[in-house]
């Protein structure tokens, strides 16, 4: 008989949610909400609470990948032990806590976020939890040990994208670029895959980026080949109220390009002070 399994007592699966609706609020440029977000997850995740506990046992047989079947059954027995250790009536009254919270100051429509992994998480919920039986937790812990073990590699997981599909995007840039830089293979990454609820990670990816850039940009503002010339001073002027100038909204193919140069630029510059 399968166990029924609520998604709102499964921590693995309230942090993501979290981080969902942190990524959402960015997006918007809604401080307050980006906040009220921060402080629900510094309160009941940091680090030392059970909640943050709980969580690293959910990450163990959720990050690893690509091990052997001996070490990905040992993960997943430490795993096990671990999760056993903690005091369930205390997770109990910390989830109780967060949800409370999150109804009070941010609305029960967060459970409603789009987790790509829930139904992992739900399955490792049932292999932590004692009331599911024998027979469907081994079976369980099957479909976790092929995710983290090599056999994941199967028609069963799907990558969406693969180097193949980003070279084929990317071809386009090569002849201007010549090649392109790890960062830049990363944003371009992020738009191929920006569909959905990717979009808003896509979106807090450009935020973060254009974030950097203009601060390498300003920095160099103080290479004496820019200080000492003043039309490159000028033009380094205009191109950080370019950087500023750019919406994460309304970010398309024409603004992806002006951000790829950008990068290039940004690593000419680093170059240049990295030999002075």
């Amino acid at each position: 008989m399968k166990t029924k399994h609520n998604k709102k007592r499964n921590t693995a699966f309230i942090y993501e949610a979290l981080v969902r609706e942190m990524a959402k609020a960015m997006v918007r440029r809604d401080t307050e909400k980006k906040d009220q977000v921060s402080a629900v997850m510094q309160e009941h995740f940091k680090k030392g609470t059970t909640l943050d506990k709980e969580l690293q046992c959910y990450r163990a047989l959720h990050e690893e990948s690509g091990v052997d079947n001996y070490t990905a059954e040992k993960i997943i027995h430490r795993a096990k032990q671990q999760y056993d250790s903690l005091d369930k009536k205390q997770i109990f009254k910390e989830q109780s806590a967060v949800i409370g919270k999150i109804n009070k100051t941010l609305g029960s429509g967060l459970f409603s976020n789009f987790v790509p992994n829930y139904r992992t998480f739900a399955t490792i919920s049932q292999i932590f939890s004692d009331k599911t039986p024998v027979k469907q937790k081994v079976l369980m812990e099957r479909q976790i040990l092929k995710i983290i073990s090599k056999e994941a590699q199967t028609e069963e997981e799907v990558v969406p994208v693969d180097n193949l599909v980003v070279k084929s995007f990317s071809q386009r840039y090569n002849e201007q670029y010549q090649h392109l830089l790890p960062e830049q293979k990363t944003l371009l990454t992020k738009y191929i895959l920006a569909f959905g609820d990717n979009d808003a990670d896509f979106r807090v990816a450009i935020a973060e980026e254009l974030h950097r850039i203009y601060a390498a940009i300003e920095t160099s503002l103080k290479l004496p080949e820019v200080s000492s010339d003043e039309v490159m001073l000028e033009n380094t002027k205009k191109v950080m109220e370019e950087v500023k100038s750019f919406s994460v909204a309304t970010i398309g193919e024409k603004e992806l390009r002006k951000i790829l140069k950008l990068q290039n630029l940004v690593n000419e510059y680093s170059h240049d002070a990295a030999n002075d």
